[in-house]
Order: C-alpha cells, then structure tokens, then sequence
C-alpha cells in the first residue's frame, strides 16, 4: 500500500481494497502456533502438511470436531488466511511444493494480542542505545556532507526508516505497558473481592513493585530522549545549514515522537500513583479499620476454606427479659404568671381551716349518701364547679388527704395502669379509688400526683 500524506486517499485505498479481519479463538490459536514453530525451528516457510500438522493440535480441543472433515476444514481456515492477507503461498513448480509465510500483518497481531511486546528496562534500553547509535551515525553523514544521493542514502532514508521504526517499536512497547498497567489493576480489585485478609501483602508488593518499575523506566526514557533529541539538534542544524528540507520533516517528526514518549512517561506514573494512592486507602478505610467490613470478610473467608480448615459454631439461649410496663411521664408543665386582681383570691390561714373543714366535712356527706367513697376525680370534677381556679389546688391536696384517711388502696393486682383526667384548663388529675374502711383499720395511703400549670 503506499505511503499517503493524505488522509482521504488513504481512507480511500483501505475502503477500496475490501480488506478484513474476522479472527475466531482457533484462528488466533493456529496463527499464535504458526508464529511460535517459526521462531523455535527458524524457519520462515511452512509447507501445506505442516500447516494441517499444526492445525490437527488446535482442532482436537474442539469437542465437536471430526476427524474425517479435519482435512477440509484447515483448507478453510488456510484459504481464508489468504484471503485477509495472513498468510503469503509461494507457488511451487516442478518438484517444488507450494510454500506458506506469515505476513507481518498477521505477525504484529500474534505479538501484539498472544505473546505481548518485551517492556522491560533491558528492551526500552537495547532499543534506545540502536537508535542514538544509528543518530550518531547520521550526524556524522550529514557533517561529512556530499551530493544528492549521499544525503538522500546517508542521512534521510536512516531517518525515514530505521530510526522512525525504532521509535515506533519503544511506542508499541510503552502500549505494552499500558495494558500490563490495566492487568495489574484488575488483579489487586480481583484478589480484593476473593480473598482480601491474606491478599493484602501481595497486593501492596504488586503495587510497589509496580511504581518502582514505573520510576526507572521514567528515568530511562527521559536520559534517553534527552540524548536523541540533542543529536537531532545537530543533524538538523547541519541540514538546515545544507538545506535540505527533507531531512529536517523527518527530524520534526521524530522529535514530535520524543516529545509523545517524554509525555506518557510522566502521565503514567502519574495516573499509576493516584490508583497507588486511591488503593492504599481503601486498604486503610475499609479494609483494615472497618469492623464490619473485617468480620464478613472473615467469615466468608472461613466459609471458603471449610473443607481444610473445619470450624463450628457455639451459641448458648439467651433467657427472655421480662416486659417492664412502660411508665408514661407526665405533660411538660408550663408556667405562667398570675395577676391577682381582687381580694377575694386572697386567702389567711383561718380560711384555709375552715375551707379545709368544709372539704372534709362534703366528702363525709358524699360518702354517707352513696355508702363508698367517690372516686378522686369525680370528687374533683364537682368541686370544679363550686370553687374557683386559684382555690382548686389547694383543695385538690385536702381531698387527697381527706380520701386517704377514710379509705384504703386495692389489692396491688387490681390496680389499673395510671390515667389522667382533666378537670378544668391548666388541671389534670391522676385517677384514684379507694375502699371505705372501717374506722378499727389503720390507715393506709398511696400516692397521686397532682399536676397544676
């Protein structure tokens, strides 16, 4: 295909060419094996029984494949690998049988999905001391100087070809990286969920181990970068010195690749130390100072590791606790002032004997006419009616007392549970009845509250 500055044309080209790609599991498998024999038995070209030797591997982990239509699938497959351009046949003549390659297509798809470009230190290192030394190798060219064919064979081609490949092949490698960085990702989250009690030290070694990797890296792509970029430098001022033009597109360009790999170093890191960072707090919050989090994690811990490691369970019955009657408080009291406004709320201490008497004295002929004593607040609710406001809490402590000495409280069991009556605004009684006893008994007295605002 060639080589288009232009977009639209080489949208054009592909589109016209009908070029695709459908790659089923086995596909992949056959060409990851195809790939494999070439670069253990360094030989390039596979002939037509190899190709069905290393197919008979793939099919027979197939459940539902068949021995006798084993042969015409793998035809199949090998004419559909043509087809998408994976595989090149030589045609034979004579004695010559016809001979199968992998196409580089098919070669950068088996090393890129299967096997993964090396992203080690010692790869990114290897490939950058290949490409200052073909830079030193160019600037020296380009200072020597000579005709048309010395700059185009000496200075722009090494450019064009050798250096920009090398540099492509560290940015495929930094694309390894990012998936090796994803991968590492999604096995702390994994081993977090599964079994995150015994997880925990492996999952801070991943991580660190990651970052330090990371770091060097970072350091080995910025000292190198500097150093290409400076024998750039110098190329280009030799060839702008020169003018040739050519040279100096393919210096910016490279230069613009440095500055793509300087970029990604840096924002790696930093995204990977944020997910360093962001990990280590949840090791911290919810992990080891959650106390909740902590006991289901180790139950489900001890759940999974039963048949190893067997535990029971002891539980004792605890006793009931007995319902306690729930004692109702009485209203908030509210307190308000009162004016007096005439004399006759006014009351010495003789009117309160003789109103004390005259109480005592109603009550002793309430009980004579109904043969029991009246309960407290229906005693209550008929004095409200003869008797002011400002007088009635002082009445209400004189029924009570005159009650008490005439009669005696119900057996403990009979007693109903307390209720309020009220009696006029701001006046609330607690109920009582008592039992008219005989004047022999002792006497006997119980409790009531009285609550006035």
């Amino acid at each position: 295909m060639a080589d288009h500055k232009d977009i639209p044309h080489l949208v054009s080209e592909i589109i016209t060419a009908g070029l695709q790609l459908q790659l089923q599991p086995a596909d992949l498998a056959f060409l990851a094996a195809l790939h494999f024999w070439k670069d253990q038995e360094s030989q390039p070209e596979f002939g037509e029984d190899e190709l069905h030797v290393v197919y008979e591997v793939i099919d027979r982990t197939q459940l539902d494949s068949s021995e006798e239509t084993r042969r015409q699938r793998c035809n199949n497959v090998i004419r559909r690998f043509l087809d998408q351009h994976l595989l090149l046949c030589l045609e034979g003549s004579g004695q010559r049988a016809h001979a199968y390659l992998l196409t580089p297509m098919a070669e950068q798809i088996v090393e890129s999905v299967c096997s993964g470009f090396d992203a080690s230190r010692t790869a990114l290192s290897t490939l950058f001391m290949t490409v200052n030394s073909n830079l030193r190798e160019i600037r020296d060219a380009a200072e020597t100087g000579g005709n048309e064919p010395f700059w185009r064979l000496q200075v722009e081609a090494p450019l064009d070809i050798s250096v920009l490949q090398l540099v492509n092949t560290i940015d495929h490698r930094q694309r390894q990286l990012d998936r090796e960085a994803v991968d590492t990702r999604k096995t702390v989250v994994a081993m977090l969920k599964q079994d995150w009690q015994d997880a925990i030290s492996r999952c801070e070694t991943l991580l660190e181990e990651t970052q330090e990797r990371l770091q060097d890296l970072q350091q080995l792509l910025l000292a190198n970068c500097q150093e290409a970029r400076r024998l750039l430098e110098s190329i280009a001022a030799t060839a702008e010195s020169a003018g040739r033009n050519r040279a100096l597109d393919a210096i910016t360009r490279l230069e613009q690749h440095l500055d793509r790999i300087e970029h990604w170093s840096g924002e790696r890191l930093e995204h990977w130390e944020g997910f360093h960072l962001r990990a280590h707090q949840y090791l911290r919050q919810f992990i080891n100072m959650d106390e909740r989090k902590a006991l289901s994690e180790r139950l489900l811990d001890a759940l999974k590791r039963y048949q190893a490691l067997p535990w029971s369970l002891n539980t004792i019955a605890a006793e009931p606790l007995p319902r306690l009657r729930e004692i109702e408080p009485p209203p908030e009291q509210k307190v308000t002032a009162r004016l007096i406004l005439d004399e006759e709320s006014v009351v010495d201490s003789d009117d309160q004997d003789s109103l004390r008497r005259e109480i005592s004295l109603w009550l002793d002929t309430v009980t004579a006419s109904r043969g029991t004593l009246p309960a407290y607040e229906e005693a209550m609710t008929e004095l409200a009616g003869r008797y002011p406001l400002h007088r009635l809490f002082r009445i209400a402590g004189w029924l009570f007392e005159a009650m008490t000495e005439r009669g005696s409280a119900r057996h403990q069991k009979q007693i109903p549970e307390t209720r309020w009556h009220p009696i006029v605004e701001d006046l609330e009684v607690e109920s009582l009845s008592l039992t008219l006893r005989q004047p022999s008994h002792t006497t006997a007295t119980e409790e009531a509250t009285v609550v006035g605002e």
